[in-house]
């Protein structure tokens, strides 16, 4: 993502400016993307007509009802995609349901959007797909062989040996988390925490590597958004 994003600004600040946030995070977020095939397009159009629909809202200078209107129907767009969307869109779906529920001053609504949003596995459901999508299952087997051979990324893998015991213990907590889909903020909190330590600890063994270092920072940015979302959750 290009900037940062504030959700604690969006939710508390937005009174100072909702238009502008809205069309920040779309920006940011890129979510308005070009459709490149036809199948995308079938699992793409209620995400994409959610935000411009809800865009068209926040810019809109008609009368209080007119927006509600518009309000509603990217409301009704982003859960109908809440049923397509997987991964990253299915993330950034739940936020946009969380913004609508928001600006339709649904207070219990805004907690479920967000709390779904939170229970995405960021790790599985993003980092490993994207990083097999990147290599291909049997790429990547090879990638690592033929790393394995460079002094730096043998060095990091000997650290990753050692620092074994501790990646097992965050993946049983996500395994525990997995079994449980408890909406209770500190069990998600501590999720959350598992796997960012996991995919940091994955990257820096499969280091030199851009794509990996790349791939990180985005995960970890979306981590950072969830455990925003908590916090929004605990104080509204």
């Amino acid at each position: 993502m290009s900037e940062p994003i504030s959700l604690t600004a969006l939710f508390f600040g937005a009174s100072k400016g909702v238009v502008g946030i809205s069309i920040r995070i779309a920006k940011s977020l890129k979510l308005i993307e070009s459709i490149e095939s036809k199948v995308d397009l079938l699992t793409q159009v209620e995400f994409n007509a959610a935000w411009k629909t809800l865009l068209q809202a926040c810019n809109s200078s008609s009368s209080d009802e007119q927006k509600s209107i518009l309000i509603n129907h990217a409301r009704d767009s982003f859960t109908k995609a809440t049923c397509l969307e997987k991964g990253e869109r299915l993330f950034y779906t739940y936020l946009g349901l969380a913004i609508c529920h928001y600006l339709l001053d649904d207070v219990n609504n805004i907690k479920t959007a967000l709390i779904d949003a939170t229970k995405i596995s960021i790790y599985k459901d993003i980092y490993l797909q994207e990083r097999d999508s990147s290599f291909g299952f049997n790429k990547y087997g090879i990638n690592s062989l033929i790393n394995s051979y460079n002094p730096a990324n043998m060095l990091n893998l000997i650290k990753g040996i050692f620092a074994y015991p501790l990646f097992l213990v965050q993946k049983t907590e996500v395994q525990r988390y997995d079994k449980s889909k408890s909406d209770l903020i500190h069990h998600i909190l501590k999720k959350n925490n598992a796997e960012e330590q996991i995919i940091i600890m994955v990257t820096k063994a499969n280091q030199p590597s851009v794509l990996f270092t790349n791939l990180e920072s985005k995960s970890l940015e979306l981590i950072n958004l969830q455990k925003q979302f908590l916090e929004i959750i605990t104080n509204i």
